[in-house]
């Protein structure tokens, strides 16, 4: 993740330089955020029955970007794109369709 408007990065609280004010020009904090990962299954969970390879598949491969909103230390706007693809397991030989979600969340701390 990186603070684009220029405020110290933290695990903690972000804490806007200029809260937003658009009256007197304050844009808050914005933030670029990217992320991958990847799940990788043992096929002995087919063998044991713990799922099933005509829907389930054993590996899974994600990659997200975001953008990070913070309004004021106390309001943070967050919007995610994330695309999944899927490997290996799915009925007649063909891997399960892929997946893409656009998220939105509005975080009030108090």
């Amino acid at each position: 993740m990186y603070l684009v408007t220029g405020e110290d990065a933290t695990y903690g609280q972000v804490k806007p330089r200029r809260n937003l004010d658009p009256i007197g020009g304050g844009i808050g904090a914005w933030e670029l955020a990217a992320r991958i990962d990847q799940l990788l299954v043992d096929r002995d969970v087919y063998n044991y029955g713990f799922a099933s390879s005509s829907t389930s598949a054993l590996e899974a491969f994600e990659w997200t970007l975001g953008v990070n909103w913070y309004l004021n230390p106390n309001v943070k706007m967050q919007f995610d794109y994330a695309h999944t693809g899927f490997s290996y397991g799915a009925a007649n030989g063909h891997d399960r369709p892929d997946e893409s979600v656009l998220l939105g969340e509005l975080q009030l701390q108090f």
